[in-house]
């Protein structure tokens, strides 16, 4: 093995990430894994297996090493070998890791054996007409061609990928009609990326601690989940995004196993269907989150093929697959148009105007805004109100929509919170002012 060294600008530092060199190879290749306490060796396949210790005393010895002691000493050979992969060979990791062809690597001053290794579809030349199809279907409308924006992210993913690259790539949000297609495209996605897929949507919104099972897959899929409009899940899931669209370090955290910091390459893409309370599952897309999620609107028209038996979508498919290469070799060759590109992410962001609209509509405070000028301003009121956060919260919550009110204002400082949203939003509207003793806010009737 030759040594090799990529060194990746996080902005903020310089993460070492290093191919180790051949003497890190014992005369017989296995390692330990120090986390799990197993042994890793290779199969007759060139990949590396997870195997115990038990099984690779039978191993060591069908390669003959004994397990019997010489005369005059107090070990067998087998036994030292087994200390010396202990002691010489142990690794903080093993197993896939997202982006990283198998082999041995230093990773934040640990070593780490990638087992296997993304299967990446050589590109050429030839030509995509089924695909180009499929995208004329699912991103083109009169007034808003997205196909620009989804052809770029899909270069920028594919040539880091390749050239083994940290680059951010957004979060690519797909919302349209039940069997548009949205699952379809996410599916090439996963074939684009080297065939590996993970679903990262429980660690996302904090129901578990537990990451492990994302490292091994270069996309993450967020699939029509059963998922929670409550803010606060939402605001989790829109800090995991931000972790995942930009960081190049990420903690890795399996069961029954110490954190370790790693280096996946990772695109995020999520499906939803496009009514309203199904987009409330999307974070709240503030000006932290604003240019890390692409949000395009997926249109339902009839596929390029026949899909309405399972033989013909099994048909369909692998006519997509079988068009994949040329789609590499026309992403490889194509440039991102000059107003579109972007320094951090290749390409910028785009949100379908519909779309945002409607999240927009649904957001907390746009709801608070509502409520407001049903309790204050009904009827020919001309004067502003002014008061407190929290004096508003108490008439809001003792006023005609009560129930409403209680179930939105139900975190401390939510009222306060959303006040400083709908300043920004609406300055003509919403001011606040601090005095000495407290932070009063002065609210406007509506035009």
């Amino acid at each position: 093995m030759t040594r090799k060294t990529a060194l990746f600008d996080r902005g903020e530092g310089r993460v070492s990430k290093r191919k180790l060199p051949s003497a890190f190879l014992p005369s017989f290749p296995a390692y330990y894994d120090t986390g799990r306490k197993f042994y890793w060796i290779e199969n007759d396949r060139a990949g590396w297996i997870e195997i115990t210790e038990t099984s690779l005393r039978r191993h060591l010895h069908a390669a003959g090493i004994s397990p019997n002691c010489p005369d005059g000493e107090i070990i067998s050979p087998l036994d030292r070998k087994l200390i010396e992969l202990q002691t010489k060979f142990d690794v903080a990791y093993a197993g896939p890791l997202a982006g990283h062809p198998k082999g041995m690597y230093e990773i934040s001053g640990n070593r780490i054996l990638v087992s296997s290794s993304p299967k990446l579809i050589e590109p050429e030349k030839g030509g995509w007409p089924l695909i180009k199809n499929l995208l004329a279907n699912l991103f083109a409308d009169p007034l808003h061609d997205q196909r620009p924006y989804v052809i770029g992210w899909s270069k920028v993913a594919v040539a880091a990928l390749r050239a083994r690259q940290h680059h951010p790539g957004q979060a690519l949000a797909l919302a349209g009609k039940i069997e548009s297609g949205k699952s379809l495209f996410q599916n090439l996605i996963t074939e684009m990326l080297g065939g590996r897929v993970a679903k990262p949507y429980r660690y996302m919104r904090d129901a578990t601690d537990f990451n492990g099972e994302l490292f091994g897959a270069e996309h993450l899929m967020i699939e029509d989940e059963i998922a929670s409009t409550d803010i606060r899940t939402r605001r989790n899931f829109g800090a995991r995004i931000k972790e995942i669209t930009v960081n190049q370090m990420q903690s890795f955290h399996a069961k029954h196993r110490q954190a370790i910091t790693l280096t996946p390459f990772w695109r995020l893409t999520i499906s939803l269907n496009d009514e309203p309370e199904n987009l409330l599952i999307l974070p709240p897309i503030d000006e932290s989150l604003v240019d890390k999620i692409m949000l395009l609107k997926v249109h339902k028209k009839p596929m390029p093929m026949p899909t309405h038996t399972q033989a013909q979508k099994t048909a369909f498919w692998n006519a997509l697959l079988a068009e994949l290469p040329a789609f590499l070799w026309f992403l490889d060759q194509w440039e991102i148009p000059a107003e579109l590109k972007c320094e951090r992410f290749g390409i910028t962001h785009f949100h379908h105007p519909e779309l945002l609209a409607a999240i927009e509509t649904l957001a907390p405070e746009t709801r608070l805004l509502a409520l407001i000028d049903a309790e204050l301003f009904t009827g020919p009121v001309n004067s502003a109100w002014e008061g407190t956060a929290e004096e508003l919260e108490r008439r809001l919550i003792n006023g005609q929509s009560a129930h409403e009110a209680r179930r939105l204002l139900d975190w401390n400082n939510a009222t306060g919170t959303y006040l400083g949203r709908l300043e920004k939003k609406y300055p003509d509207r919403i001011q606040k002012d601090r005095t000495t003793h407290k932070r009063l806010w002065r609210i406007t009737p509506p035009k």
